[in-house]
């Protein structure tokens, strides 16, 4: 068992990310204590309370690859003070799980039964907050991590190449020929010129032409 975020799903992380972000800026101070366990960390803690001293804390069997924390798509924080890790007096974990949630995750304290409240988790793949429908498709986790793909941040220069081909293509593409009679009485209206039909305007650009197609309207009803 550890906190290395890492071993989440690319996605899982990212929204990891921003929990912690906003919970910093909402004054909450949080700590991700867990995410990735194995499947003898995860039969370690289901053990517990049943063949080991303590409490009962999971009803997941590692085995069975029952825990979303097996597939890296979940995660547990705590208040990040010594002493009061789990003090909730001042309903410090619903606050927490209401940005997780804002955030798309599904938070522990609303299960029915067996209430979790450090715990969220990614509910895009975990219908039902099942792991069934992982383990139906993958088998195992390790197949399943196999198929994350890392998603590479576009830089602005890479943006701006994109888009000056991107426009370059419009420049020369043709309307669809449903369009090419509504075109025609535009540029007879004198609100377009025609030319380069298929290239992005500005809102200047659009603004500009609506005056003129208002001013065709009134000058066809007098």
């Amino acid at each position: 068992m550890g906190r290395d975020k890492s071993r989440l799903h690319p996605r899982v992380r990212e929204l990891c990310a921003e929990f912690e972000r906003r919970c910093r800026e909402a004054g909450l101070n949080v700590l991700v204590t867990e995410t990735f366990r194995t499947a003898a960390e995860q039969d370690a803690l289901y053990a517990q309370g049943r063949t080991k001293p303590g409490s009962i804390i999971t009803r997941c069997k590692g085995a069975d690859y029952q825990s979303p924390h097996q597939w890296g798509v979940a995660f547990d924080f705590c208040r990040n003070v010594r002493g009061r890790e789990y003090d909730d007096s001042d309903g410090f974990f619903r606050k927490c799980g209401e940005i997780g949630k804002s955030l798309g995750l599904f938070w522990g304290g609303d299960f029915r039964t067996f209430v979790d409240k450090p715990h969220l988790e990614w509910p895009e793949a975990l219908p039902q907050n099942s792991t069934k429908a992982l383990k139906s498709k993958y088998g195992t986790p390790e197949r399943y991590m196999a198929t994350w793909k890392e998603e590479k941040a576009v830089t602005y220069e890479e943006f701006l190449a994109h888009m000056t081909r991107y426009n370059a293509e419009l420049a020369t593409a043709e309307p669809p020929e449903w369009a090419r009679e509504e075109l025609a009485e535009a540029v007879a209206m004198g609100i377009t010129d025609g030319t380069r039909p298929m290239q992005l305007i500005p809102r200047y650009q659009a603004a500009i032409m609506a005056k003129r197609a208002a001013k065709a309207a009134e000058q066809k009803k007098a």
